[in-house]
């Protein structure tokens, strides 16, 4: 997701496995199948995306593990 464009919406991939960090996302409601939009970039090379109307700052570390596909045809 850290290579996303700002303003379109993007769907998350499914992920490949389970551990803690792709637990942690989809208690933040950040799972596979949920379409996000990234809204702003921030210090560090962090963005916040907009998922179902929530925004959430995710670092870069994260942003690189979450992987994205185009929502549209």
């Amino acid at each position: 997701m850290d290579r996303a464009p700002f303003g379109v919406t993007v769907r998350i991939a499914p992920a490949d496995r389970s551990d803690a960090l792709e637990r942690r996302l989809a208690e933040l409601g950040l799972r596979g199948g949920v379409e996000v939009r990234c809204l702003q970039r921030t210090a560090g090379g962090g963005r916040v995306v907009d998922v179902a109307g929530a925004r959430i700052a995710l670092g870069r570390e994260v942003l690189q593990r979450v992987r994205t596909e185009p929502t549209g045809p």
